[in-house]
């Protein structure tokens, strides 16, 4: 897979006071991007929730480049910027592209696969891990090393 995209409209509760679209509008939309992702891969979130567990940010980074407008229709990827061997750590980025495609926006988040119960990080089942391996790469894509702490490591 080379790609992987949905486009998105801008609402108005997608705004802030100042008419701009509210930083969280993407981040929410880049997250429900990425669970479709794992759901159209046989992990949806009823599964995440079955085995416990849950991604889980521990970065997150936004690059604001030009403003989007409320009724504009944007396009958001998603792409695997960084994978520990194991995949206890990872790394994706996000770029949000504009109608006339130019980039709006650049989300680079990293994270960890959350014990909800013990609340700690673990490594993810084999299941997930080749869902991880499924995510388009980026071009800049790096194995990251291991979390120091991982329960089960």
């Amino acid at each position: 897979m080379s790609e992987y995209s949905k486009t998105y409209e801008i609402r108005w509760s997608d705004l802030d006071a100042n008419n701009h679209v509210n930083y969280a509008a993407y981040i929410d939309a880049a997250a429900d991007l990425r669970y479709r992702f794992f759901t159209e891969h046989g992990f949806s979130p009823a599964h995440f929730a079955e085995l416990g567990i849950a991604p889980t940010y521990t970065g997150l980074q936004a690059q604001f480049l030009r403003e989007v407008r409320i009724g504009e229709t944007i396009t958001l990827d998603f792409a695997l910027a960084g994978l520990s061997l194991q995949g206890g750590r990872w790394r994706v980025q996000h770029n949000i592209f504009k109608s006339n495609g130019k980039k709006a926006v650049r989300l680079d988040l990293e994270g960890m696969i959350l014990d909800l119960a013990a609340r700690t990080s673990i490594l993810p089942s084999p299941e997930l891990l080749e869902v991880f391996h499924s995510i388009p790469r980026s071009s800049d894509f790096e194995v990251l090393p291991e979390l120091r702490r991982i329960r089960g490591a």
